[in-house]
């Protein structure tokens, strides 16, 4: 799908109402290598817009047996009163499987997917997040908001990697999402709480002056497609009209020198995996844990996108945007 250069109006960006969407051919697929066509296409892409959608770029049967496995799981993780929601009870976390059989490359380390973000983050990226996002029926929405509530870099610094396991349109929740949203992404734009640390939302007056000029989108997205959204990116989660659950895994990718200090609970017989994964070019930040790891109680609440990197903290006025 194509989409027009921007227009501008009143000294602001207008973004035509798509997200860019890169097929990817079943040769390029199989080999697990991006041309640089697709690579200069995907970074041309996600520095404008924040996101895009790679098609084809997964084994539709992998999507299958993920399905089969978490579908029918959805109900009981939702049933658990201690379980981790995102906003209200129509959104919740909903990990991929910590079974060796299931956790599959094109899924957890997609070289697709690490060829392009190799080549805007550097080499041997780090995944420090894999868990999933579950719309369950429901009339409720989230607030607009970014994934992430720290001071941040003003340039690309995460990626979260979207992989739904069915096709998904409005009806069943597609994610809202604010075109552009992350080119002027600061920390000065989200709420405050009363001790001053900041909410992951965005001010309710800068969602609707942005609304104006670049009003939000729902792109639908065909099975096996990996979603790839810069982190800065506003975005919500929407109701799923339909009664069966949409489940969408996500994993984030960070810069090897961004240390960040979140880790991903990964049972130790998974290590010779994670391992060729590390030799295709990426990285887990992996607390291993002995035996077997229940992904149904795997949670979101504490995670921690922000910078370890001393120096970048040390940095942190420039992390700011510049005062006009």
């Amino acid at each position: 799908m194509t989409r027009k250069e921007n227009e501008h109006t009143n000294g602001h960006e207008l973004f035509n109402q798509e997200v860019h969407k890169i097929y990817v051919q079943d040769s390029e697929r199989k080999a697990g290598i991006a041309s640089p066509e697709v690579i200069a296409e995907a970074i041309t892409y996600l520095h404008r817009d924040g996101i895009i959608v790679l098609e084809n770029v997964v084994d539709p049967s992998h999507i299958d047996a993920l399905e089969a496995k978490l579908g029918p799981e959805a109900e009981e993780i939702a049933r658990n009163p201690d379980h981790h929601f995102n906003w209200n009870k129509g959104n919740m976390d909903q990990a991929p499987p910590l079974i060796l059989d299931l956790m599959f490359q094109d899924v957890w380390a997609n070289r697709i997917v690490v060829s392009v973000l190799s080549s805007i983050l550097g080499p041997s990226p780090v995944s420090h997040y894999a868990n999933g996002n579950t719309a369950l029926k429901s009339t409720a929405r989230q607030p607009v908001h970014s994934d992430i509530d720290k001071p941040h870099p003003l340039y690309p610094f995460a990626y979260a990697v979207n992989i739904p396991l069915c096709d998904v349109s409005v009806e069943n929740g597609a994610t809202e999402i604010w075109v552009g949203s992350h080119r002027d992404s600061n920390i000065e734009q989200h709420n405050q709480y009363a001790d001053g640390e900041h909410d992951l939302t965005i001010k309710t007056e800068l969602v609707e002056e942005r609304r104006q000029h670049s009003p939000p989108v729902q792109p639908s997205t065909k099975k096996g497609s990996i979603i790839l959204r810069d982190l800065r990116l506003w975005h919500a989660g929407m109701p799923n009209k339909a009664t069966t659950p949409r489940i969408m895994l996500a994993f984030v990718i960070q810069p090897k020198w961004f240390q960040a200090p979140s880790k991903v609970l990964l049972p130790a017989k998974a290590k010779k995996l994670v391992q060729q994964w590390e030799r295709d070019g990426l990285e887990y930040a992996a607390k291993w844990v002995d035996g077997d790891v229940d992904h149904k109680l795997v949670s979101s609440n504490e995670v921690d996108f922000s910078t370890g990197n001393k120096r970048l903290l040390e940095l942190g006025e420039m992390m700011r945007p510049p005062v006009h």
